[in-house]
């Protein structure tokens, strides 16, 4: 883990946000990948963490998704990780996104969804196939959020889409909406609100008071986005110039208070 100190003068918000910026950078190893997606965007881009992630913490084991391999370690002695079991899985894996007892993997064909119930052997429940993309994926209780790109990435997607799983029964999730998006990248999720990332296209804000039917209330368009985190309060938005900080009181109107350019 990398640790960044920043003198807050630097700092273009309140003191009581300036430990949120601790957040985003214990996270910048996977700050750093999304640089490297960020960069292919100009002609387009491919913990509490955000959903193009490749690394999750549950209790006292971090999980790594590797492009065809779940990676178990135990971090109950932070000084000490131990790889605990590797487990083939045989596709391309992209993201990781863990909700209770259960990881989510977006692959660049498909959601798969597998229990932890036994932390050190992940067991696959569930899964859904769809045509070739980059797929981030965000779940809550018994739905799944997907959005697939058709541009700035090598996964081919035909489509710009945001969609929505019935995931009540992980051994066989179902499809119930599609939303025609622009230019979708990483989402997230509090409370009633989902948060999708549109690129250049800025941050549409969705109400899911009916989660199966998210309806688009808000775009933020002053910034380009690539991911954001929900932590706490606060919704952390990784962007092409930086990292910026919205204040989520109100989870439907965010409000920035504060940003860090690169």
């Amino acid at each position: 883990m990398l640790f960044v100190l920043i003198k807050t003068s630097y700092m273009k918000f309140n003191n009581k946000w300036n430990q949120l910026v601790l957040v985003f950078f214990c996270l910048i190893v996977y700050s750093s990948c999304e640089k490297q997606a960020a960069s292919a965007d100009k002609a387009g881009p491919n913990g509490a963490g955000g959903s193009l992630a490749r690394f999750a913490i549950v209790g006292n084991y971090l999980y790594i998704a590797q492009q065809f391999d779940l990676t178990a370690i135990d971090i109950s002695d932070p000084s000490k990780p131990l790889v605990k079991s590797v487990q083939p899985i045989g596709f391309d894996i992209e993201t990781i996104f863990p909700y209770k007892n259960k990881l989510y993997l977006g692959a660049s064909t498909g959601l798969y969804i597998y229990s932890i119930a036994d932390p050190l052997h992940p067991v696959k429940e569930g899964s859904v196939t769809h045509f070739r993309a980059c797929d981030p994926v965000v779940s809550s209780d018994t739905v799944s959020y997907v959005t697939l790109r058709n541009f700035g990435t090598t996964c081919g997607s035909a489509s710009n889409v945001l969609n929505v799983y019935d995931t009540k029964d992980p051994r066989q999730p179902k499809l119930v909406k599609t939303i025609e998006m622009k230019s979708p990248y990483g989402l997230g999720i509090r409370n009633k609100a989902l948060y999708v990332c549109e690129g250049m296209n800025g941050l549409a804000v969705f109400d899911l008071t009916d989660p199966y039917h998210p309806t688009l209330k808000k775009t933020i368009s002053n910034e380009t986005f690539y991911d954001v985190i929900p932590y706490t309060d606060v919704l952390i938005a990784y962007m092409e110039k930086g990292v910026s900080f919205y204040d989520l009181t109100d989870p439907l109107s965010p409000k920035l208070v504060g940003s860090v350019k690169n």
